[in-house]
């Protein structure tokens, strides 16, 4: 299992090609997994007021399996925010990766370092 974080979709959304190779790479994977949490950060940039841009956006994500905060989640990303002082948006992205077993793929893998149990890299 995969779990993609929310820059991965910024960098497509942006047209960086690097981003946009690798989600061509994965289109027919069954196992592409992403946080309740990246939809709501993808859903608060400034592109989202306009209503098509925003449909194109939640028409792209409905591709892959969005995990809801549980509330088992929500209380293991409460506990890696406190351990390792990092925010809450994050926490909760590396809690759904660490309970769903899957591999956390992100731009910022320095972020997640030293969290027990996370496996993390960058995919491009």
């Amino acid at each position: 299992m995969i779990l993609i974080d929310t820059n991965i979709f910024v960098d497509h959304l942006r047209g960086y090609k690097p981003a946009i190779n690798f989600f061509e790479s994965i289109l027919e994977r069954e196992d592409i997994l992403f946080s309740a949490i990246t939809e709501s950060e993808l859903v608060a940039g400034k592109d989202c007021e306009d209503f098509d841009k925003k449909e194109k956006l939640l028409h792209f994500l409905h591709t892959w399996e969005k995990i809801p905060v549980s509330n088992i989640i929500a209380i293991h990303a409460g506990d890696i925010s406190r351990n390792h002082n990092i925010s809450i948006p994050d926490s909760i992205i590396a809690a759904t990766a660490i309970l769903t077993k899957s591999e956390l793929l992100t731009k910022n893998v320095g972020d997640f370092k030293n969290i027990e149990n996370l496996k993390v890299r960058e995919p491009y």
